[in-house]
C-alpha cells in the first residue's frame, strides 16, 4: 500500500503557511488549536473538522458551509451561548478513534465558501474573537506543523464519498479483510466490483477461464474487441481494469482442489461463486474446517412458459452464509455432487441483471456480517424468487 504525499490544495498550503495547524485524515481536514472560550469564560482548544475533497493542486470547493467540533461547548465573552454558530450536539466518531461533540452552522453573510481557507478562517474569527476579550494573545496560528496525508489507502484517490455523508467510521470496519473470490464469471465479477470500492486490505480472485465474449456480456463494463482478442485469463482482465483505482488485488489463474485450496486460509472471508458441485464440495468443507466464514451464491433459471403461453425466464437467486457458529445448513443448501459438465453448460442459464442482483445481496450480506448494515435477523440463506419478487430469509440461528 502507498503513502499518499502532503496535500497540495491551495487552500490547505496557505492555512499551513499562516501557521494553522493543519492536519489531514480519513478524507476530513482538521484544524487543531481553534482558541474559544468555555461557560466559565476559559480560554480552551478545539479542534475544527470538516470533510475534505482532494485534486492535487487545483483548489476544490468545501460540499457545505458546516464543521464538526471538537471541544466543550463555545461561549461568547458575556458568558451566553454561541447557538448562531453551534447547530445541535452531535457527539459522533468520525473515524477511528476521533470524536467530535457539536455541528456548526454558519455562513458568512448568508455565502457559502468556495474554498477551504475562507472556511477556516472565518470559523476561527468566530472563536478567537470571544477568546481575545479574555486572552488578547489567542491565536489558532501556532506555526505547529502536522504530517500530512500519512495514512495508508489502498486506494489512488480518496473516497470522498464516505466522508462526503459521515459514514467513514462505519466503513473502516471492512479495512482488515483479506477476501477471497473463487470465480469471477457472471456473479464473482459483479462481486469483485462492488468489493472494489471498499477499504478491504486484500482480494484474491481464483479462476483458470480465459475472458471470453460470453463473459463480457455478463460482467461489470465494456470490453473492447480487441481486449477479447487477447484471449486474457479472466482473473488478469479483471486486476488490470481494477487496479486503476486500488491497490491489493492478487490474481491466481487456476482453479481450486484438494492440493491447492489451503491457498484460502490466509482469508479472512471467502466468496464462492463456482457452478460446479464438486469443487464446491472441496472448497467449502475446508473452508468449514477451517473456521474461515464464507458466502455461497447461486442462480437456477429455466425456461417456462407464460401466463400467456409465451416463454419466459423463472428462478431464484440464492446467498448462502457459512460461520463458524452455523454450518449445518450447507448439505440441505448447495450443490455439492459431481456434475454433468455437459448438462451444465446446457442448462445454466445467466443474464447481467441477475448475476448483478446475486452478487449485491451476497456483498450485502456480508456486510451485515462485518456490521457495516444493520441485521436484526441473521439470516445464513436468502433466496430471491423472481416471478414473485419476493426475498425469502431461512436458517436464523435460535434466539
Amino acid at each position: 500500500m502507498s503513502i499518499k504525499q502532503t496535500v497540495l490544495n491551495p487552500s490547505v498550503q496557505r492555512l499551513i503557511e499562516e501557521g494553522f495547524e493543519i492536519d489531514i485524515q480519513r478524507q476530513h481536514l482538521l484544524v487543531h488549536s481553534i482558541p474559544y472560550l468555555n461557560q466559565s469564560r476559559e480560554v480552551k482548544l478545539a479542534t475544527l473538522v470538516c470533510p475534505f475533497v482532494e485534486n492535487g493542486e487545483i483548489e476544490t470547493q468545501p460540499q457545505d458551509h458546516t464543521m464538526y467540533f471538537k471541544g466543550e461547548y463555545p461561549h461568547d465573552a458575556t458568558g451566553k451561548e454561541m447557538s448562531e454558530v453551534v447547530n445541535s450536539e452531535r457527539k459522533i466518531t468520525l473515524f477511528d478513534d476521533f470524536n467530535v461533540d457539536y455541528y456548526l452552522s454558519n455562513k458568512p453573510n448568508g455565502q457559502s465558501f468556495t474554498n477551504f481557507y475562507d472556511k477556516v478562517v472565518h470559523y476561527h474569527t468566530l472563536f478567537v474573537s470571544q477568546a481575545r476579550v479574555v486572552d488578547a494573545n489567542a491565536d489558532g496560528r501556532t506555526g505547529v506543523v502536522h504530517g500530512q496525508r500519512d495514512e495508508r489507502s489502498v486506494f489512488c484517490y480518496p473516497d470522498t464519498a464516505s466522508s462526503r455523508v459521515g459514514i467513514t467510521a462505519i466503513t473502516q470496519k471492512l479495512e482488515d479483510s483479506r477476501i477471497g473470490i473463487v470465480g469471477v464469471g457472471g456473479t464473482g465479477s459483479f462481486i469483485l466490483d462492488l468489493l472494489a470500492k471498499t477499504p478491504v486490505q486484500e482480494i484474491h480472485l481464483f479462476d483458470a477461464d480465459n475472458f471470453e465474449p460470453h463473459n463480457a456480456f455478463r460482467a461489470p463494463g465494456a470490453a473492447s474487441l480487441e481486449q477479447l482478442q487477447a484471449f486474457p485469463k479472466k482473473v488478469e482482465y479483471f486486476r488490470e481494469i481494477y487496479s486503476a483505482m486500488r491497490e491489493g488485488i492478487f490474481t491466481h489463474d487456476y482453479f481450486l482442489d484438494e492440493q491447492n485450496v489451503h491457498e484460502l486460509d490466509e482469508c479472512t472471508f471467502v466468496f464462492v461463486a463456482v457452478d460446479n458441485g464438486k469443487a464446491r464440495r472441496v472448497i467449502t468443507d475446508h473452508l468449514v474446517k477451517k473456521g474461515i466464514p464464507f458466502i455461497d451464491v447461486g442462480m437456477g433459471v429455466e425456461v417456462a412458459n407464460g401466463l400467456d403461453g409465451d416463454p419466459q425466464l423463472r428462478g431464484t437467486c440464492r446467498v448462502t452464509l457459512a460461520t463458524h457458529t452455523l454450518n449445518s445448513h450447507l448439505p440441505s443448501r448447495l450443490n455439492l455432487e459431481d456434475d454433468n459438465e455437459e448438462a451444465i453448460y446446457r442448462s445454466n442459464i445467466q443474464v447481467a441483471d441477475l448475476n448483478a442482483l446475486n452478487a449485491a445481496l451476497a456483498v450485502m450480506r456480508w456486510k451485515q456480517f462485518m456490521g457495516f448494515y444493520l441485521d436484526q435477523l441473521n439470516a445464513h440463506n436468502l433466496n430471491l424468487v423472481i416471478p414473485l419478487q419476493s426475498l425469502t430469509r431461512d436458517d436464523c440461528p435460535e434466539e
